[in-house]
């Protein structure tokens, strides 16, 4: 661009005095066209040598200089050229880098203490779905495979709705597509252990609670009926407005008094306050609890030979999904679980770039229909009831869904399993596509119509301000009977030799952890910086050389014009003078 603009100065530039000359020239010759053409050529010759000779740009004054010979001439603007090349592709490299990843993920100077974010959100699933004495689903499966019409109508529906939160290919698929929602849920609360029957004991900073359910709750996922704790009611995790109310996915009425997950805690925030924030490290610190399980209630057909629990920590603003991730508390267990934040936050210098170059959304930017709280799992789990709604007809109970929305029972279990691979692999497709991986004719995801374009909305970025736990699990025998004997308790009753316990401790791993921050790589100053730096090193180019343009395309242009209309005025007033003194002598006479 610049060499451009220089071009375009020398090419269309002249010397006040050598304007004056041409115009003399012009006026005394006999053939003018003639002239005027070498006047041309003599001009822009001249404007060159003037150019070179006063511009402070390096290198260009040996070329215009009159004493220096062709060869040194073409040897500076031999060097002048590349010099501006190679000037002109660095600037290149600088403007790639600065555009397609202006972000740099470091980590912050000093670290975080645990007490300012939220304990995890704990959220545990018992893997018996439907407890043997109410309901025996091993027995009901084979009726069903084999004796379906001994089976009233009531009790096929049961089975049908007990296998939605059961492995995938026990589901009948010639059973209902459809179902109501409400009455589902019920069906899966009638038969799934409720929390006493869950928890044995819970212990919060090392004080034991009378009743588990002053600390943990009922909430409905994927998994069927599972029990939280630290996780935000449904009226700050919902858009209860957009929802259906058929039932609800949150049992408790805990409202979040000063906290959000952009700014934190509010200042002057208690210890004691909701949702639990952590006031040290260790075990003492942490929560732990006790689960129980009765042998006779153990179910193997629908889970599978591994019994237990599945538990997942999570940011308490999200509604888990332990299909995805979790780990296990086996039975007859200890689990110790040392916690380990990871959080993200992002400079205010980042938000007037656009959410795809910086790769996270500010809350204000996206808006999610079902939730209120943007982050990247609740924005996943909307795309999927969005994208399951649009290929099955239906959505599963343990998803958000609107209050049109039907609910998706047995018979559509194969189409749901589709319709996630299907997400994932239209995701993996289209940014294959993009980066030119593939070619658009390889893939059939267009081919999905409506389906397609639901998943093209999704884009589901992480969070600007994001909070995930790992978990470092450990875990030995728990022979709660071995406890018995120590204590020479011989009387145990035979309903609680058939009880299995697990013991699950969770706790932060340290007092603080180092928080990662996006900033930017290069803002605007740095840019220009890198910029100019690289026209100064190469061609002394400056602010001023921007000034020295400024000038001779505007103000010396205005002056050579205004000096060459004075220079003609005088002329032609010197051609008229001498005409009209012998008419004035005549008079006189």
């Amino acid at each position: 661009m610049y060499l451009c603009e220089i071009i375009y100065i020398i090419l269309c530039r002249s010397d006040s005095h050598v304007l004056a000359e041409d115009l003399e020239k012009e006026k005394t010759n006999d053939h003018p066209i003639v002239k005027k053409k070498r006047g041309k050529r003599s001009i822009i010759k001249d404007y060159l040598i003037d150019f070179t000779a006063n511009s402070n740009l390096h290198g260009l004054k040996y070329i215009g200089e009159k004493e220096r010979t062709y060869i040194e001439k073409t040897f500076w603007l031999f060097m002048f050229t590349c010099c501006v090349v190679l000037c002109a592709g660095l600037i290149r490299k600088v403007w790639i880098k600065w555009n397609e990843s202006p972000v740099i993920v470091s980590f912050a100077e000093n670290p975080t203490p645990v007490w300012q974010i939220p304990y995890p959100a704990v959220t545990v699933c018992f893997e018996t779905k439907a407890m043997q004495r109410k309901f025996n689903f091993t027995e009901y499966y084979h009726l069903y495979l084999n004796e379906k019409d001994n089976l009233t109508e009531s009790e096929q529906f049961l089975f049908e709705d007990i296998s939605m939160v059961c492995d995938d290919h026990l589901a009948p698929a010639n059973g209902r597509k459809f179902s109501s929602g409400y009455d589902t849920v019920e069906n899966i609360k009638s038969v799934s252990p409720n929390l006493t029957e869950v928890f044995f004991g819970c212990k919060w900073k090392d004080i034991p609670s009378e009743n588990c359910s002053e600390l943990f709750s009922a909430i409905l996922t994927e998994e069927g009926l599972c029990y939280t704790f630290n996780t935000l009611g449904a009226d700050e995790m919902f858009r209860v407005d957009n929802l259906h109310k058929d039932y609800p996915y949150l049992e408790h009425d805990n409202i979040a008094e000063s906290w959000s997950l952009e700014e934190g805690y509010a200042q002057g925030t208690p210890i004691e306050t909701y949702p639990h924030r952590g006031s040290g490290y260790g075990v003492k610190s942490g929560l732990t609890f006790l689960l129980k399980a009765k042998k006779v209630d153990l179910d193997y057909l629908c889970r599978g030979p591994v019994q237990g629990f599945k538990i997942l920590l999570h940011n308490p603003a999200e509604l888990p999904r332990l299909s995805q991730q979790y780990f296990r508390s086996p039975l007859s267990q200890e689990v110790v679980v040392a916690v380990k934040p990871k959080m993200m936050t992002t400079s205010e210098g980042l938000r007037p770039y656009e959410p795809t170059r910086r790769q996270c959304y500010f809350p204000s930017e996206r808006y999610l229909q079902y939730f209120k709280v943007y982050t990247q799992a609740n924005c996943e789990m909307e795309c999927l009831s969005n994208f399951t709604y649009t290929r099955c007809g239906c959505v599963h109970f343990g998803m958000p869904y609107g209050p049109n929305m039907a609910v998706c029972n047995a018979g559509s279990r194969e189409c749901i399993k589709k319709a996630q691979m299907e997400l994932v692999t239209i995701d993996i497709k289209s940014r294959l596509q993009s980066m030119g991986s593939i070619d658009s004719n390889e893939t059939d995801i267009e081919s999905l119509g409506e389906a397609f374009k639901v998943s093209s909305k999704c884009q589901c970025l992480p969070a600007c301000t994001s909070i995930e736990y790992e978990a470092e699990t450990s875990q030995a025998d728990y022979d709660w009977a071995a406890i018995f004997r120590a204590y020479r308790l011989n009387n145990v009753s035979e309903e609680l030799r058939d009880l299995s316990y697990s013991r699950v401790m969770v706790f932060f791993k340290e007092a603080q952890f180092i928080t990662s921050r996006r900033s930017e790589l290069y803002g605007q100053t740095d840019f220009l910086a890198n910029c100019g730096g690289l026209l100064g090193l190469f061609m002394g180019f400056s602010i001023l050389s921007v000034a020295e343009i400024i000038y001779f395309l505007t103000l010396r242009l205005c002056c050579v014009l205004w000096r060459r209309q004075k220079r003609i005025e005088a002329k032609r007033a010197s051609i008229v003078e001498p005409t009209s003194r012998p008419s004035k002598g005549k008079l006189v006479d």
